[in-house]
């Protein structure tokens, strides 16, 4: 292979080798700062709807507490009813309902909800779930099984002077919670959902996961419940995911997840990579055609013109044009060397043809 092809090929093959060292170190640097914007991005929307959902759910627990407080400073049995019957409760929940520590009988504001025979307040969870706290408190969310619908109770004490005589809360629906949570789609490259700290999940877009637990969406299994982003895999597809928990509710570890599907959330960073790998190899071929044509007028025509000459002056044609004498680089020196050897055989050959004579 002649140095006039070798010299643009191997420049060529630095050029591009420098090119996608480059690129591998600056695509490292924008993937670490894309993923920090995507996590600060991911991170204020889901703060800020963790706090509207939170304002929301203490406005119900606060309105639990007002009525237990109401029929503490005056308790009795229709103290209680009148309570449960205001037009407050009824407007805020879909059902108020409760049980006495007396017997453990149903008290509720609609006459239609009618427990089973044998019912008894007192061995419900939301009965001791109220028992155990001194405010009211949310009970575990659950779907009911006759509008599918996600539901969930605030619960309280109902207390004389200090001491227990019953409990008593209202049933909320999560269905505006929940879809205002599933409307978030980060630019179309994911989704939200509810899920609490030990990995159940409260409400997904995908209703099919409701109640389940995290598991069944990623392969790895339980991931880890932080605000930084990691990268899973879910039904095989790689994604970043990241919980957010919902500060200030009270009594409840409640978080909101985001998945986002890797590909399309990076797919600036993947396109950016492409631009710059076809940009080092364009880069080079024109490096590589700008270095041959330098080296052609420069260095190429300059020493096949030389050695051209050398060539003449083997033949023994000594008087032959020798070009480049006037360059001051290493071409020049040789043009010089070949003038000097030119010069040495013609004072030889006339020498030798002196001596003859």
């Amino acid at each position: 292979m002649k140095i006039s092809h070798r010299i643009p090929i191997y420049s060529s093959l630095v050029i591009i080798l420098s090119f996608l060292i480059l690129s591998s170190i600056n695509y490292y640097f924008i993937e670490k700062t894309l993923y920090k914007k995507i996590e600060n991005q991911t991170n204020e929307t889901t703060i800020a709807m963790g706090a509207q959902i939170t304002r929301w759910l203490n406005g119900k627990l606060s309105v639990i507490n007002l009525m237990a407080d109401v029929i503490e400073r005056d308790f009795t049995l229709a103290t209680v009813q009148n309570v449960m019957n205001s037009p407050m409760l009824r407007d805020e929940f879909i059902l108020i309902f409760g049980g006495l520590e007396i017997n453990g009988s149903p008290i509720s504001n609609t006459p239609t909800w009618s427990p089973p025979s044998g019912w008894d307040a007192r061995t419900r969870p939301w009965y001791s779930l109220a028992q155990q706290h001194d405010r009211a408190i949310l009970t575990t969310p659950y779907i009911d099984s006759a509008t599918n619908d996600i539901l969930i109770s605030a619960v309280a004490t109902i207390k004389d002077n200090g001491a227990i005589q019953g409990a008593f809360g209202g049933d909320l629906s999560l269905k505006s919670v929940s879809d205002a949570v599933n409307t978030l789609n980060f630019n179309n490259t994911g989704h939200a959902f509810l899920v609490t700290s030990t990995g159940e999940i409260i409400s997904h877009p995908n209703s099919n996961y409701n109640g389940k637990n995290l598991d069944s969406i990623f392969d790895q299994g339980l991931p880890s419940l932080t605000p930084q982003l990691q990268e899973l895999s879910s039904n095989k597809t790689l994604v970043l995911a990241s919980f957010q928990p919902l500060k200030g509710l009270y009594g409840n570890d409640w978080l909101i997840g985001v998945v986002l599907d890797k590909g399309k959330a990076l797919k600036d960073l993947n396109t950016l990579n492409i631009y710059a790998l076809v940009g080092a190899i364009i880069s080079a071929l024109i490096s590589s055609f700008i270095l041959f044509l330098i080296l052609e007028h420069i260095i190429l025509k300059p020493v096949t013109e030389l050695t051209n000459t050398a060539t003449e002056i083997s033949k023994g044609k000594l008087d032959v044009n020798i070009t480049s004498l006037d360059r001051s680089d290493e071409i020049g020196s040789l043009a010089k060397s070949i003038k000097l050897l030119s010069t040495s055989l013609q004072i030889t050959l006339n020498k030798i043809r002196k001596d003859r004579h």
